[in-house]
């Protein structure tokens, strides 16, 4: 019994030993942020739309009902009927509140129609929410911009 009891103490020796050791400090100054590529990106965003679409259809929803929607849309945008990506996002709309691809997909979908205060006013909607990524963030902010 001493021995399981001297066996069991060494092994959380071990384990907490192995979990504090393997824990390494970063260098923030070792990493390089190439900002002339990410400025060159947000410009082409902004003067691209083809570009600004494609990026926009790379941001996911998070409730899987509503990224089916979002593909569904996204399929008549590329059709460039704007009818039905409306009454699909809308759908999507009524299912939830609080999706940033939603938003975006929206806001992106009124430019395209010349609806430029809409356009703004989903973008600012979306900005709104919590749960955004910092890429969201920053497609929604182009159509304020406009």
């Amino acid at each position: 019994m001493k021995f399981l009891r001297l066996y069991i103490t060494a092994v959380v020796s071990i384990f907490l030993f192995s979990c504090a050791s393997n824990q390494t400090t970063r260098d923030i100054s070792a990493y390089e942020v190439p900002v002339n590529d990410f400025s060159r990106t947000v410009e082409l965003l902004i003067a691209n739309e083809d570009f600004l679409e494609t990026e926009i259809m790379r941001i996911n929803a998070l409730n899987p009902s509503v990224q089916r929607i979002i593909l569904g849309a996204d399929e008549f945008l590329k059709d460039k009927n704007y009818v039905k990506v409306n009454s699909e996002l809308e759908r999507a709309l009524r299912l939830t509140k609080t999706e940033g691809a939603l938003y975006l997909r929206i806001a992106h979908l009124r430019y395209k129609q010349g609806l430029l205060r809409e356009s703004e006013s989903f973008a600012s909607r979306g900005l709104l929410l919590s749960n955004i990524s910092s890429w969201e963030r920053l497609l929604l902010n182009v159509y304020l911009k406009n």
